[in-house]
């Protein structure tokens, strides 16, 4: 499996594409901001985009799903408790932090346990409630791979003070969920830097 890491302006959140290297069946994870440019990593590398995988539904993740969508025709993919944020803008905070209401209808409906596959590779998602009801990560067992969302980064968690937020389940999602995953698994988390399971079991302000 390939990674392609983008930091979509206007926020620089997190984006990734990850991808199969023979068939080129790939999915980006939360892009946000426009889709341009998302577009022109799609082109460049000639990829077949099948999945738009949110690991929840906040506005800074979620800009340009829809354009994506449209010109893709890939499949919107997160987990079912997510699902009346996404669709509603007073809660994934849309219209506060764009100006402008952006409503999500899914696809597909996850739910713990599930399984994404690209090409040879396989996502496993992972439901971890707390930074929203709905948040999820995908993990690449194989590859060693997590992707986090806003739940767990490098020494610190998300935010539980937003709309459907959670603090002692973020907190319980992380312990219970995230840090059973083996220490050498690398994390890339939907801001700032990359770590490792390990790194955080013995450094995050939550340990």
């Amino acid at each position: 499996m390939k990674l392609i890491h983008f930091p979509a302006p206007p926020m620089y959140t997190n984006a990734y594409f990850y991808y199969d290297e023979i068939t080129l069946d790939a999915c980006v994870i939360d892009p946000g901001g426009s889709a341009d440019k998302f577009m022109e990593i799609i082109k460049e590398n000639h990829l077949n985009l099948k999945y738009i995988l949110l690991t929840h539904g906040h506005y800074d993740h979620i800009g340009a799903v829809n354009e994506l969508k449209s010109l893709t025709g890939a499949q919107i993919l997160a987990h079912k408790d997510e699902d009346a944020l996404l669709k509603a803008a007073d809660l994934n905070l849309s219209k506060l932090g764009t100006g402008k209401e952006i409503i999500v209808t899914c696809d597909q409906l996850l739910k713990h346990g599930d399984i994404i596959e690209l090409g040879a590779g396989k996502l496993t998602v992972i439901h971890t409630p707390g930074h929203t009801a709905g948040g999820a990560c995908f993990y690449d067992e194989d590859g060693g791979i997590l992707f986090s969302g806003d739940t767990l980064f490098r020494g610190t968690v998300g935010r539980f003070d937003l709309p459907t937020s959670d603090g002692r389940a973020l907190i319980a999602s992380i312990k219970n969920k995230l840090f059973a995953l083996p220490d050498e698994v690398k994390v890339l988390p939907g801001h700032d830097a990359a770590t490792t399971i390990g790194h955080e079991k013995a450094n995050n302000r939550i340990r």
